[in-house]
């Protein structure tokens, strides 16, 4: 854990896991999320199904979401391909506590109001700030100015039944 002080905050950054990790847990979390066992995961994790909107081909992601009402929200970076599947709008199947939920998937375009969700997502989840790129102040809340920059660089996608 790296400690930083300033004079209107003090940011804490937990480490992140590599990239390269991700090639394995990905495959173990569809198989968790998947199984009888997707209990130990599910009340934070889904899965997303969708089909590239090139190549047809059927992917299955593991994503940390939020739940609002009957709107299922997931987060990520610009940086990761999978949401530019459903830029357009798509049709997705969430398996979700061990449901599966067929829903229309569309990414948030408008800034303010996806800044705004990013907020709230990282204030249930703060130790995702970190993939964000977010700082939190010692309430463990957003920084303003790191949370303005990560939400540049942030996709929220919405899934609804």
């Amino acid at each position: 854990m790296h400690m930083m002080i300033s004079m209107l905050t003090i940011t804490v950054t937990k480490m992140k896991l590599p990239e390269p990790l991700f090639v394995i847990i990905n495959p173990v979390m569809r198989l968790v999320l998947s199984s009888p066992l997707h209990f130990v995961a599910s009340r934070s994790l889904l899965l997303m199904r969708y089909r590239g909107r090139r190549s047809g081909i059927w992917r299955t992601t593991p994503l940390r979401y939020v739940e609002d009402g009957d709107v299922f929200r997931c987060f990520s970076s610009r940086n990761t391909q999978w949401w530019r599947n459903l830029e357009d709008g798509a049709q997705v199947t969430l398996t979700v506590r061990g449901k599966r939920v067929d829903c229309e998937a569309a990414v948030v375009t408008d800034q303010a109001r996806a800044r705004a969700l990013l907020a709230a997502y990282l204030e249930q989840f703060p130790q995702d700030a970190a993939y964000h790129e977010v700082s939190l102040t010692p309430n463990r809340q957003p920084d303003p100015a790191s949370l303005e920059r990560a939400a540049a660089n942030s996709v929220v996608v919405e899934a609804r039944p």
